[in-house]
């Protein structure tokens, strides 16, 4: 559910480093994992105006728009629902851990009203437990409808994985869930102009709806391996009423669903998105487990997105007779660096199958000659006069220290300036030899008056050499 307004939220936390921002980084599910390794998404993102203003329209992380069935509590769970939703639902038991997903420090943790009114018109369980997380980057975590007690408090920090709070169904929910929410260069929630984007990314034939709110894409965040199997971050299966889970395929486990011959009766689908090493020729190889009644024309989307955030896709049809307990290949594509792919599958068959279930278990990339990123790839991003390093802490009360390393004798000038662009402060301007430098800003501007709380930019420019680093005031 979305939040109200809350007293900090005029300031704005942003990344120290534009290129952080743009990698994954969520490395823990939010969640402790149940014995069948992951639950699923019943309650998506709607990319098409996610707020609790509603649209009438319903666009999905594949690029599937619903027009009918998506009022609040009302639509098919994990298939339409629901207009204005700014998150992803994963449906526990009450108290089950909330962990966190990365690194990070914890900006809100209180009890304090919700939504108002309630989406669906629905009567608030008294105040929303929430518990936002910034993660050093662009990026914040927000995690809705706990219970208490909540295990962290504002300015504290917190590893991948640590419990942070319990499931429950406080503030606005009708069931116990965990909203699970990623907001970008802010954590308030803006009623008319959101912050979120999701974290499973954008895979339609069309521009992230999202864009056109605050520019900001949804991409995947999720960390993960050449090898993306149930349990992993790279693999998701959204809500169906059928899902089975089977104790056989890679690792012992994977899923299966009944058959759709019709768009109108699918409900059950899954991404795999790897994390892959960088460019080259890739097989992607799928693990057929040995179930009895398995379909012989599953359709596994493969979809491409280039470094410019184009997205392609194409269809290969796949026997799940064959080859089981094996990998099999059925493509094979060329990636650059920058590319990512993710590979959907759906109850929805050719309608040339036959066989009851559709498959689902783990999925490959194999790179044809098995090899990454060499060191000549890395060279030309790094700088060849000055190399600078995050600032920390990030964000700051007192001081904050900016280091940085002159790699050839330069003029160096480090300086601060305001979110409106107006200059700060100078902290330094002088010739440096090459060597490692450390600079103290502690909040002091022109004339060394206080500056306020809030998001600066510190600058390093050196002959043609310029970074930018965003930081972040707090008192």
């Amino acid at each position: 559910m979305n939040i109200v307004k809350h007293p900090l939220s005029f300031f704005a936390f942003f990344s120290i480093c534009i290129v952080l921002a743009q990698t994954p980084f969520l490395e823990s599910l939010p969640y402790a994992a149940p014995e069948f390794q992951q639950y699923s998404i019943r309650n998506h993102t709607d990319h098409n105006y996610p707020t609790q203003t509603t649209n009438g329209v319903n666009a999905r992380f594949d690029g599937k728009i619903f027009y009918d069935n998506i009022i609040a509590f009302n639509c098919p769970p994990g298939v339409s629902c629901y207009d204005g939703h700014a998150g992803n639902d994963y449906y526990m038991p009450t108290n089950a851990p909330i962990l966190a997903a990365a690194d990070g420090y914890v900006v809100w943790s209180a009890f304090s009203p919700g939504a108002d009114p309630c989406p669906g018109g629905i009567s608030p369980n008294g105040d929303l437990g929430l518990i936002i997380i910034y993660h050093y980057n662009d990026y914040f975590t927000c995690y809705l409808h706990l219970n208490p007690p909540l295990n962290v408090a504002v300015g504290e920090t917190v590893a991948a994985g640590d419990t942070i709070g319990f499931n429950g169904m406080t503030g606005c929910a009708t069931s116990p869930h965990l909203h699970f929410e990623v907001r970008k260069e802010n954590y308030f929630f803006d009623q008319q102009l959101p912050w979120v984007v999701d974290p499973y990314g954008w895979w339609g034939n069309y521009e992230d709806p999202i864009i056109s709110l605050r520019g900001h894409e949804s991409v995947w965040l999720w960390k993960s391996d050449w090898i993306v199997d149930d349990g992993d971050l790279g693999f998701q299966r959204f809500h169906g009423a059928n899902w089975a889970y089977r104790n056989t395929g890679y690792n012992d486990d994977s899923w299966t669903a009944p058959a759709a011959n019709d768009e109108d009766d699918s409900f059950h689908y899954a991404i795999w998105t790897p994390e892959l090493a960088g460019s080259g020729e890739y097989n992607i190889d799928v693990y057929i487990p040995n179930i009895s009644n398995l379909v012989t024309a599953a359709q596994y989307e493969i979809i491409i997105k280039d470094s410019a955030g184009i997205n392609t896709k194409n269809i290969v049809t796949v026997d799940q007779t064959i080859n089981s307990n094996n990998f099999s290949t059925i493509a094979t594509v060329d990636l650059q660096a920058g590319s990512n792919c993710a590979v959907i599958l759906r109850d929805i068959v050719d309608s040339t199958s036959t066989g009851l279930y559709v498959s689902f278990d783990a999925i490959r990339f194999v790179n044809t000659q098995q090899v990454g990123i060499g060191v000549e790839d890395n060279q030309s991003l790094t700088p060849n006069r000055i190399v600078v390093y995050p600032s920390y802490p990030n964000p700051f009360n007192s001081s904050t220290t900016i280091l940085y390393e002159v790699l050839q004798e330069n003029m160096v000038e480090v300086s601060i300036f305001d979110i409106s662009g107006n200059h700060v402060y100078t902290l330094t301007n002088e010739l440096k030899s090459p060597g490692k430098y450390s600079v103290l800003w502690g909040g002091e501007g022109n004339n060394n008056q206080v500056v306020p709380s809030g998001l600066y930019y510190c600058v390093i420019t050196a002959n043609g050499f310029r970074d930018t680093q965003k930081i972040v005031l707090l008192k």
